[in-house]
């Protein structure tokens, strides 16, 4: 299966945001920022067929912003939430068995500490992933035990790339 990880874009500042912050949305400029992203992730790879998001506001509209571009519905999980890991992804990997192009958007530092433990199978790789950037992995076939997820996905997966949201805009011009 390849599976993508999207963090959301740019949403507004969380020290000036006084309500609660799963309501906290994209900024306009971030609205931009992922609607060249999504063209640029259209250019990459059209064969994205599942796309699933937190159900924070920033992330939910970020989805939208590549359902869109893709023509595809976003499905909501709640597991997507911050504290997202291994355990998590092997749950949603048991739901959506049928995808050959898996989206997860969600939120840092959980998606970067995702990456690096799904790329080593010790230890942790350094990843840091930008406000909507987007990362592409390889993962085997066979779904996941999620009472093993750590076990079975660390180190499992092979990385194919990890863009910034600017990159995926040149590659869309």
């Amino acid at each position: 299966m390849r599976l993508y990880l999207l963090r959301h874009g740019p949403a507004g500042n969380r020290d000036n945001w006084t309500a609660d912050d799963y309501l906290r949305p994209l900024t306009q400029k971030g609205e931009r920022t992922m609607q060249a992203a999504a063209a640029g992730l259209k250019a990459l790879d059209p064969a994205l067929d599942t796309l699933v998001t937190s159900p924070l506001v920033r992330a939910r509209q970020t989805a939208e912003i590549v359902g869109n571009a893709f023509d595809l519905q976003v499905k909501e999980q709640e597991a997507l939430s911050p504290g997202f890991g291994l355990a998590q992804l092997a749950g949603l990997l048991t739901i959506f068995t049928e995808a050959r192009g898996l989206m997860l958007v969600g939120h840092d530092p959980d998606f970067s500490a995702l990456i690096g433990r799904l790329i080593v199978a010790r230890g942790d790789a350094q990843v840091r992933m930008k406000k909507g950037a987007c990362c592409a992995l390889d993962l085997p076939d066979e779904t996941p035990d999620p009472d093993h997820a750590a076990k079975q996905l660390a180190g499992s997966a092979t990385l194919l790339w990890l863009l910034t949201p600017h990159q995926l805009g040149m590659i869309a011009r």
